[in-house]
């Protein structure tokens, strides 16, 4: 079977709600933290669901490490949370997001200089995905008030990687 025009529709799907959800933030930013709180749950239970399947798929063909699997858990952890008690983390969600999108953003950085030792072509955009995300991250921390427009930006990020990974997964394969 030829897999060289092969894309993940799963990432990619993941991807375009990531990015629709980033402009609902934009447009709206007058929500309550509330209803972000409970929005950003789901978007990180599902990142965290397509991050343990795309590392059952690809752990070994990109030599991925156990750091992997854990920042899917905690995707899904956070994710939970969020969902179960949107009011109790209303309040500290710029805090909470902030850390968490510094270490992701790490996390990618790290995760594109792997990549390209692999000779993978993907690796500049984890780069600057990575960079924007930990940008993001300490911008939470300097100004949660600016909360929502950051979080429009990293989920944009996120959703435009998705995307790009998951058209780009044949290339991957090779």
């Amino acid at each position: 079977m030829n897999t060289a025009k092969k894309h993940d529709w799963g990432l990619i799907v993941a991807g375009v709600l990531l990015v629709l959800c980033a402009f609902f933030f934009l447009v709206a930013p007058g929500l309550t933290l509330v209803t972000i709180t409970a929005i950003a749950g789901a978007a990180f239970l599902v990142s965290g669901v397509f991050d343990i399947i795309n590392y059952a798929r690809f752990h070994k063909v990109m030599n991925l490490s156990g750091w992997a699997i854990a920042y899917a858990v905690l995707d899904i952890i956070i994710g939970l949370m969020f969902l179960v008690h949107p009011l109790a983390f209303a309040a500290v969600i710029p805090w909470v997001i902030g850390a968490f999108f510094l270490v992701f953003g790490v996390f990618e950085i790290v995760g594109a200089f792997r990549v390209r030792k692999t000779g993978i072509p993907m690796w500049g955009w984890m780069l600057f995905s990575g960079i924007v995300g930990a940008l993001c991250g300490v911008t939470f921390f300097v100004s949660p008030a600016s909360f929502s427009i950051f979080l429009s930006v990293f989920i944009l990020m996120r959703g435009v990687s998705l995307v790009f990974y998951g058209w780009n997964t044949s290339k991957a394969m090779i």
